[in-house]
């Protein structure tokens, strides 16, 4: 059926005669509105103009009303056209697209299965290859009918032979084991090779203030040590258990760094030692 042929199936002739008369009744309006306008309004004027605001009111009314009506003789013929066009017409069309749909859908999921396998098999042996497996899935192709076996196999390719490639880098990394459980995550080396180095630093930043916590409670433990010993050395021994619950004054001297003399300050503090 030629375009030609449809456009002359169904013609509306209505409109331009209702068009015609509105020219007509829109002159008129004209008229009744230019004098309206034309009045002057003051106290004597008043009731005249009302009375012309009125008439054109009036016309208005009438003149939707009509409209009203108008549209309602134009809308019921149309609902029994389209009434009559769904049911002949647009609904076989609609049903006879959703078939061929289905049919096309069907050959065109047959064609991307067909071009799947194709690639899982060329995948598989190119993983084989380089030694290594990855999930088909991860590689990420856009299988669709437009897209070349060719050029989703040279995707594909490139992919295995990075991630070979980047797998053979991990082997010779420090932390090789923890790099590429992070790499199997996200199949980013960068990314993973950070996100170790990252976390090495963190520990190796605990580790160090370990170490010195340790070196210092050391350092402290020293100084007690000297303390003691100078203690010894002052009191007698017959004395030693006496003066340990008894409050005396000794006189020693200590070698320390300005760090360690403050931290026997502080601990002498905590001990309720008097000291000058």
């Amino acid at each position: 059926m030629e375009e030609k042929e449809l456009n002359e199936i169904v013609v509306i002739k209505q409109l331009p005669v209702i068009e015609q008369q509105l020219k007509v009744i829109s002159d008129e309006v004209d008229k009744e509105i230019s004098y309206a306008l034309s009045l002057e309004c003051n106290e004597e004027s008043k009731n005249e103009v009302k009375n012309a605001r009125a008439k054109l009111n009036k016309i208005k009314t009438a003149l939707e009303d009509k409209r009203k009506y108008v549209k309602s003789a134009i809308e019921e013929p149309y609902k029994k056209f389209e009434e009559i066009y769904n049911d002949l017409v647009k609904n076989k069309l609609n049903e006879a697209d959703t078939t061929l749909k289905e049919r096309i859908d069907t050959i065109e999921n047959t064609q991307k299965q067909e071009k799947e396998e194709e690639l899982r098999e060329f995948v598989e042996e190119h993983c084989k290859a380089n030694n290594i497996h990855i999930d088909f899935d991860r590689i990420g192709l856009n299988i669709t009918l437009s897209a070349s076996v060719k050029s989703l196999k040279e995707q594909a390719k490139t992919f295995i032979e990075k991630v070979a490639s980047e797998l053979k880098l991990i082997e010779q990394e420090e932390y090789s084991n923890e790099i590429l459980y992070e790499y199997n995550q996200t199949l980013d080396y960068i990314q993973a090779k950070t996100k170790v180095i990252e976390r090495h630093k963190e520990l190796n930043q605990i580790k160090k203030q370990q170490e010195e916590k340790q070196e210092i409670e050391q350092q402290e433990e020293k100084i007690i040590e000297k303390v003691d010993e100078a203690i010894e050395i002052t009191v007698p021994k017959e004395i030693v258990e006496e003066l340990d619950n008894t409050p005396s004054i000794y006189q020693f001297e200590v070698k320390a760094t300005k760090t360690q003399i403050k931290q026997l300050i502080e601990y002498m503090k905590e001990l309720g030692v008097e000291y000058k």
